[in-house]
């Protein structure tokens, strides 16, 4: 049995646990950090940030150098989605150092109120990381898409099915009824997870390493660097901010997880 006929014959129960996600697209611009010309406000992965003037360019904590951008996500682009600020740009920075690329990374906020003021203009200063081999990835514009996300095999969260407190169960129990064998049940479940497996804001997070209550935290972010051009990495990015805060465009406690495929 294939994929698509379990999903169509537990349809009610897919139906209970889905949730609503935006799928990033990423189009290279075959451009790099210094040549982009993309303007300053638009969502992109690497490329030049909003910087209001009245805020300092990010500086490094471990090298003390300027900060490249992983992502800017312009809140006000995405299709509405429950929970999310419907404005602003969230800001994902990390050093231009290979062994603290992700530990050091910082989130940075800019309020729709911020975005009026004058940008810093001048990036003379990225000279110093210019020639990094973490900046060999050109930049890319984002654009979004709403679509279902109906999570994957190891991710814990309660869901709101018969029987079933966690995804886990639910799968277990349909291999349990469907008689199927390990082998075939595998084959299913990496197909399964896979459709989850994908650059996103919103809906179940894949990261396995350091796993998070979804009860509690949403996804904002996760970037997957296989489907990257020229990435340099073959893992995935993911940004968790506790709901609560999200409510109030807080992301001072938003964490920062990088996994290697």
């Amino acid at each position: 049995m294939n994929l698509s006929d379990l999903l169509s014959m537990y349809k009610y129960e897919f139906n209970q646990i889905k949730k609503q996600a935006i799928r990033i697209e990423m189009i290279s611009r075959d451009c790099h950090l210094k040549e982009d010309t993309l303007d300053l406000f638009t969502s992109k992965f690497c490329g030049k940030p909003f910087i209001p003037s009245s805020l300092a360019y990010p500086i490094g904590k471990y090298n003390k150098k300027p900060m490249y951008l992983i992502a800017q996500i312009n809140f006000s682009e995405l299709p509405e989605l429950n929970g999310l600020p419907t404005a602003g740009l969230l800001q994902i920075f990390s050093e231009s150092d290979d062994c603290t690329i992700y530990e050091s990374a910082m989130i940075q906020f800019i309020s729709a109120q911020q975005m009026q003021e004058a940008p810093i203009s001048d990036f003379s200063f990225i000279d110093e990381i210019a020639q990094d081999e973490y900046l060999a990835t050109p930049t890319h514009q984002l654009r979004f898409k709403r679509q279902n996300d109906f999570g994957n095999s190891l991710n814990n969260t309660t869901i709101n099915v018969p029987e079933c407190d966690t995804m886990s169960d639910l799968l277990d129990k349909i291999q349990t009824e469907q008689k199927m064998t390990d082998r075939d049940f595998e084959e299913v479940i990496e197909k399964f997870d896979s459709l989850s497996s994908y650059s996103k804001i919103g809906g179940y997070s894949v990261a396995v390493q350091d796993p998070f209550e979804e009860d509690e935290m949403m996804l904002v972010l996760q970037l997957d660097y296989l489907n990257i051009e020229n990435a340099v990495g073959d893992g995935s990015l993911y940004v968790h901010v506790p709901k609560q805060d999200l409510i109030l465009s807080n992301f001072n406690n938003a964490e920062v997880v990088y996994e290697c495929s």
